[in-house]
């Protein structure tokens, strides 16, 4: 945590801030190791405050260290974590906000009662979480390796016959079985038509022989996400839709030949999948980015769009995910969560990619 306060603390320079007020809960964790939710923290040159109700006080306590706990006891957390900042560092502190992870009524609430200049900081903190270290690493990987274990317990059970919703729920099952914290995000399962929906809710649909089922799924451990894709046949595809299923496993080995320390997310990982799918004809069937960092949260920096990206830098962790989707017909998706290393990029799920029948 020291690292990190200090990587925050030289944003603090960069900014011309006196202090920043920490928000979003992801970046609360990662800069405090509190895990629970209506907190705050003020991070100053000199010392750092967490802000929260009476709730979460002993849990404080147990979970952090070197910050100074400011007891909020008004229901305007806002508010207390205002005055705790002025007490500390001043009424005429500089302060960083994040405007992304306030409510427009929060800030005018800071804005209020804070008299020092206000500055939103946009995304600068949470970017802070893009490298992970050592021990982010290690849990990453569990967390791909559990996802991996659970989706192949799943569909060893076979997929016709069931509906959507039951294999979701059957892959939230395996992840408490497994010991991880739960899912990182709802899974997808999609089935038929139904797979040309990117992000598609399960729901009553039964899976029938013939049909491409899209599972998009992972697991949370110790907070941290792990995301892949695959697209199974439930008995013999179509034509077309093997065809697809081709071409984005093309595409998604082109973009992850592309990742490495260095490469920039649009110009080089999305470029390269993106191509792949354009020459095979079906561009205008890929309308997502190809990949999106992961960590605390299942979206993060860097980013891998089609219209945006970020250098990618050894030891961040990203997806890499085309997909093509044809409304009518069905879809198909392959993903992996990779880290980025100075010579490549390593998968951190390892699920096998060939098209395999699950019926």
């Amino acid at each position: 945590m020291n690292d990190r306060l200090a990587r925050c603390r030289t944003l603090l320079d960069d900014l011309g801030l006196d202090g920043v007020v920490v928000s979003e809960a992801a970046d609360v964790r990662y800069l405090s190791g509190f895990r629970g939710d209506d907190t705050t923290l003020v991070i100053g040159r000199d010392g750092a405050l967490i802000c929260t109700d009476a709730r979460y006080w002993p849990q404080v306590r147990e979970e952090t260290a070197g910050f100074e706990l400011v007891e909020a006891l008004s229901a305007d957390l806002i508010a207390d974590t205002a005055a705790g900042a002025a007490s500390a560092f001043g009424a005429e502190a500089r302060l960083g906000f994040q405007g992304t992870s306030l409510s427009h009524g929060e800030y005018r609430r800071l804005r209020r009662r804070h008299r020092g200049r206000l500055r939103d900081v946009g995304d600068r903190v949470s970017r802070l979480r893009a490298v992970k270290d050592a021990a982010e690493i290690a849990v990453m990987r569990r967390a791909g390796a559990l996802t991996d274990e659970a989706l192949a317990a799943v569909v060893a059970r076979g997929l016709v016959g069931r509906r959507e919703a039951d294999v979701a729920w059957d892959l939230l099952a395996e992840y408490h079985r497994l010991g991880a914290d739960g899912e990182a995000f709802s899974a997808i399962v999609a089935s038929g038509a139904h797979g040309a929906q990117a992000h598609a809710i399960p729901g009553e649909r039964v899976i029938a022989a013939g049909e491409m089922v899209v599972i998009d799924t992972g697991a949370r451990v110790d907070g941290y996400c792990s995301d892949i894709t695959r697209t199974f046949a439930a008995g013999e595809p179509g034509a077309e839709l093997r065809r697809v299923y081709d071409v984005v496993l093309a595409a998604q080995l082109a973009g992850l030949a592309a990742v490495r320390d260095g490469a920039h997310g649009r110009r080089d990982v999305d470029a390269a999948a993106r191509a792949v799918i354009a020459a095979a004809g079906y561009g205008e069937k890929f309308g997502h980015g190809t990949g999106h960092g992961v960590g605390l949260e299942v979206h993060e920096a860097p980013g891998l769009g089609r219209t945006r990206g970020d250098v990618l830098a050894a030891g961040m962790v990203c997806t890499v995910e085309p997909g093509i989707y044809i409304e009518g017909l069905g879809g198909v998706r392959i993903e992996d969560t990779v880290l980025v290393t100075a010579g490549g990029g390593e998968r951190l799920t390892a699920f096998p990619k060939d098209l395999q029948d699950a019926g």
